[in-house]
């Protein structure tokens, strides 16, 4: 199952995002969640998938990106500090890439 979030993705409509990946999560087993299209997204999108993807992995479910993170995850992920702590299983996730 796919699932997108709007294209701005924002403390202020966080509760509904949450809502419905969780909604995705509990109906199946593997959910990706497609970033593309996002224009906009502060930092509380982030800590989501980052909850999403702990709690799934506990739960022996899986979370994916359909493709690398674009310009404005990767500037919020920047943002947030979060690339200088990136693990391996963090840059496979976010990048598509191999960590270095």
């Amino acid at each position: 199952m796919t699932y997108t979030p709007p294209e701005r993705v924002s403390i202020r409509n966080i509760r509904q995002v949450h809502a419905e990946l969780l909604d995705c999560v509990n109906k199946r087993d593997e959910v990706e969640i497609d970033l593309e299209n996002s224009i906009e997204i502060d930092l509380s999108l982030i800590q989501l998938i980052e909850a999403a993807r702990k709690t799934a992995e506990t739960s022996g479910k899986s979370i994916s990106l359909t493709r690398p993170a674009n310009d404005t995850v990767r500037a919020a992920l920047e943002r947030a500090g979060l690339f200088d702590s990136f693990t391996s299983d963090d840059t496979k996730f976010w990048l598509h890439k191999e960590k270095r």
